[in-house]
């Protein structure tokens, strides 16, 4: 089912709240304030959610699903939120993993499956990190 901006912003809106996240960490919806704070278009019948600063396009990630959108635009946010969290606490700990963990912990709020495919990059990113 396709979504329209305004159904995909009050989407966003709700599982921003539900996650308590601030709201200069929403993106856009349909043009960019080009201060790195992504927006989200849709044209070719897909979805884009993109950041631009200072005229330049920084990154582009499209998809033709509207839940893979969701997750993008909810993966970025729970990430920033995680980050200002790590900021607040304890050094003691491997900060990657306190990251980690405040970002699965927020976005598991409005959606399991979003929390499981974090969990499956982590554990991605572990490997490669080990390998290298």
């Amino acid at each position: 089912m396709k979504l329209t901006l305004p159904q995909i912003e009050g989407k966003v809106r709700e599982f921003a709240q539900i996650m308590h996240a601030p709201q200069d960490l929403i993106p856009t919806f349909g043009y960019s304030i080009e201060s790195g704070l992504p927006h989200v278009e849709i044209s070719n019948q897909k979805y884009h959610l993109v950041v631009s600063e200072n005229g330049q396009q920084i990154s582009r990630e499209s998809t033709e699903d509207p839940d893979e959108l969701l997750f993008l635009i909810m993966h970025s946010i729970s990430l920033s939120m995680a980050c200002e969290h790590m900021e607040s606490h304890s050094h003691y700990e491997s900060l990657r993993m306190r990251l980690f963990q405040a970002q699965k912990n927020i976005i598991s709020k409005i959606n399991l499956s979003y929390m499981y495919r974090i969990k499956q990059k982590h554990d991605r990113m572990r490997t490669e990190l080990m390998i290298s």
